[in-house]
């Protein structure tokens, strides 16, 4: 009985060797194997035998079992390849395999057609243009066109499904203004300075406007059609003469027609007198020119010129002076704008415009501030009241 169990076990386990060596494809004795190389180009592509992954090229195998082989490398960007080899026992295969990189679909049109279609600095063909031969990947596709702007587009071929890239050209219209740097505003938008070439302006109607300071604005409609550059020219007139303006002291904002213009500055940096200030006036109608500095009373003045004419104006705003301050001495009652205390106690005040004196702490019996209300300003309120009324009445 126990003869019988053992041969049985050592049936089931001979069983079990052969069918390890079916399924593995391999013979462990000595001698009886075969041996296989396989390469590819470009190298790294996985390999599978008879549908079993083996790992990557380059690979090297030894002790095959003797018979017929199904090699398959995958590499992503390439297609598929197989090849069959029948391997006898103590045989040694060597393959080498090239791979070919899978091509995507790129079929390119432009309004209008005929353009020039450049990919990688080489020249595809032109629109409408099918290309077949692009590996896939990230491209960047120059559509050309003469007399018409360069467009440049990114373009991705992930696998053999076409991809279809469609560009509509816009014609450029090259603007020039006489004299030169006038702005351009298509629909009221700015676009830059002339002389300029507009890009990318979409096809129809448009109204095109030049603006330049002293001159008048002009306006042109254009029709924009596909395919068909254009050109405007402005001529523009002259509309104005000029003010040179200064004034006593320095900055003191100016006004024109009620809306700030500029704010003069120290000449060689005395605050007394300004530099010159040019301002630009529509000729043929009066002006209203403002001048405020506070501290000062206003200005204001009628001004009228003719093209091309220049007038010189040196305007004075009288100091507008204000007492703030009260001191009690021993000997006097003064009225005065104080400047400062003395680390000493004595105070440093004007008492008249441009006119100061020093009062010494010693002799200082009081001192009290005075608002504009005060009988003293009653000069400055006049002043003031006055200004106010040259500001909002003229």
């Amino acid at each position: 009985m126990n003869r019988f169990i053992k041969q049985f076990q050592n049936g089931i386990v001979g069983i079990l060797t052969v069918l390890v060596i079916l399924l593995t494809g391999c013979i462990e004795e000595e001698g009886r194997g075969g041996g296989a190389s396989i390469t590819s180009d470009p190298v790294g592509a996985e390999i599978l035998l008879n549908g079993s992954p083996a790992g990557k090229t380059p690979a090297k195998f030894s002790k095959l079992t003797p018979g017929a082989y199904t090699v398959e490398l995958r590499k992503e960007g390439y297609g598929r390849t197989y090849e069959k080899i029948a391997l006898l026992e103590g045989q040694e295969v060597n393959l080498e395999i090239p791979l070919v990189q899978v091509a995507g679909l790129l079929l390119v049109k432009s309004d209008p057609a005929g353009s020039d279609v450049v990919i990688n600095s080489e020249l595809m063909g032109t629109t409408p243009a099918l290309v077949t031969e692009l590996p896939l990947g990230t491209y960047e596709v120059t559509i050309r066109s003469a007399g018409l702007p360069e467009r440049k587009i990114p373009v991705e071929l992930l696998d053999r499904k076409p991809v279809q890239l469609e560009v509509r050209h816009a014609p450029r219209v090259a603007v020039n203004s006489y004299p030169p740097g006038a702005e351009i505003l298509v629909d009221g938008e700015m676009k830059g300075l002339a002389p300029l070439v507009l890009e990318d302006i979409p096809m129809g109607e448009h109204v095109l406007m030049a603006q330049l300071d002293q001159h008048d604005s002009q306006e042109q409609k254009i029709i924009l059609v596909s395919g068909l550059n254009d050109a405007v020219e402005f001529n523009l007139e002259k509309n104005s003469g000029t003010l040179v303006l200064d004034t006593e002291p320095a900055l003191v904002e100016v006004y024109v027609d009620g809306t700030l213009f500029a704010t003069t500055q120290p000449k060689e940096g005395a605050d007394s007198i300004s530099q010159p200030v040019r301002i630009a006036l529509k000729a043929g109608i009066d002006h209203q020119i403002q001048l405020v500095r506070e501290g000062h009373s206003s200005a204001s003045l009628k001004l009228r010129t003719e093209i091309d004419q220049v007038v010189t104006r040196h305007e004075i705003l009288k100091r507008i002076f204000v007492y703030d301050t009260r001191i009690t001495t021993k000997t006097e009652v003064i009225s005065c704008r104080l400047e400062y205390k003395l680390p000493n106690g004595n105070l440093y005040y004007e008492r008249f415009p441009g006119v100061y004196n020093t009062a010494r702490a010693a002799d200082v019996l009081d001192v009290q501030p005075i608002s504009l209300e005060d009988a003293s300003n009653r000069d400055a309120r006049r002043l003031i009241e006055k200004s106010r009324e040259t500001m909002q009445g003229e």
